[in-house]
């Protein structure tokens, strides 16, 4: 954890020394980057750590059952909160809300794609990284030049809904409906477009759970970060403290938990479960969590992380190559054969090899 820091604080460091104009310091008031926890402005479901001044529109919202016409999207408190460091948006932390959708074969097929059944849209099954391009597309209609820099599934995050989501599928088979259970997929891409003259990167993360019992599908754990692309690299530790700082808040979380069992009681049992069960997966904040979400920008970004074996401490380098080996002075040998030690042609006695950092939840 210590050097965890150390590496954010390195970041910051250098963030602040090359001049991002929208959150440098003044003269005279530090040169460091100032960080403001806020609560979610609607039903303080949460806290977040933003940059001092960033502006900030939307929150918790609630679905009425009765004008969407059914429950499927009022079950559960939704969140679409966009963080931005001016009006204009130039750099933007967004949180989308878990939308529920039907299954075309829903009714019968008598809900063709488009139309809605019990307040749920009827729509084909995407994976996740179509659902990601498709989200991209809707939320940045006058965006040019769209490109696609990479776009990869997440083994990590598909693991860790696929944990939460094992006591439901044990159910759905006690009760003789093994072959209904639950489905999960995830992604991450990274995408540049310009817009209103400015070139902007984004990351974009979703997750995809088929409910097949239920005959529904939803998007779940979606959030972006853009900036102007020149700048993003200078950005990045923004993004790092924001998305790895969100506290639930505990009496809205059991408050929540008793509304969405009250709710449930107007539809199944089995979609009750599903339920009680995502709400354990939003709440949970805990080192399993932040491991899989370091884990999905790593992914993204081409790097990993190393235990350098002289100094004990994390060093993120290129995932280029399978194996790594560094000296007390900081020289680094890479290769992708496991028999192959630099210190044997190279004439060095000093070579160690550097291991992957192991995971806190292994």
């Amino acid at each position: 954890m210590a050097t965890k820091m150390k590496r954010i604080g390195l970041g910051l460091f250098l963030f602040s020394c090359l001049a991002v104009h929208s959150v440098t310091a003044d003269a005279g008031k530090g040169s460091g980057l100032s960080f403001e926890r806020i609560n979610e402005p609607n039903e303080s479901a949460f806290s977040i750590l933003a940059p001092s001044g960033w502006l900030n529109r939307g929150g918790i919202f609630r679905v009425n059952a009765a004008q969407a016409g059914g429950p499927f999207n009022a079950m559960e408190a939704k969140c679409d909160w966009l963080l931005m460091s001016d009006a204009r948006g130039t750099a933007v932390f967004r949180i989308f809300p878990d939308i529920v959708h039907a299954h075309t074969d829903i009714g019968g097929g008598f809900f063709p794609p488009g139309s809605y059944y019990q307040g749920a849209e009827v729509r084909a099954l995407p994976d996740a990284p179509t659902h990601l391009t498709h989200l991209i597309h809707t939320h940045h209609t006058k965006a040019e030049q769209l490109n696609i820099v990479k776009i990869n599934r997440l083994s990590g995050e598909i693991k860790s809904m696929n944990r939460g989501l094992a006591y439901t599928n044990q159910l759905l088979t006690r009760i003789g409906l093994g072959g209904m259970t639950f489905q999960c997929d995830a992604a991450g891409a990274v995408y540049e477009y310009t817009e209103d003259g400015t070139t902007y990167r984004e990351v974009m993360l979703t997750g995809i759970v088929d409910m097949r019992a239920a005959m529904t599908w939803k998007n779940t754990r979606t959030l972006a970060f853009r900036a102007p692309a020149a700048e993003f690299e200078q950005w990045r530790p923004v993004m790092d403290v924001m998305r790895f700082s969100i506290k639930f808040n505990p009496q809205w979380v059991l408050k929540e938990a008793e509304g969405q069992r009250e709710r449930a009681r107007i539809v199944m049992q089995v979609f009750d479960e599903i339920q009680r069960i995502d709400r354990e997966i939003v709440s949970h904040t805990t080192i399993n969590r932040e491991e899989i979400m370091n884990d999905n920008f790593l992914v993204l970004t081409g790097q990993e992380e190393y235990v350098n074996p002289h100094t004990k401490e994390i060093e993120v380098d290129t995932d280029a190559f399978l194996y790594r080996w560094t000296t007390p002075g900081g020289d680094v040998y890479y290769t992708n054969r496991e028999d192959e030690d630099p210190n044997h042609f190279l004439q060095r006695p000093d070579y160690s090899r550097t291991p992957v950092r192991k995971r806190r939840n292994e």
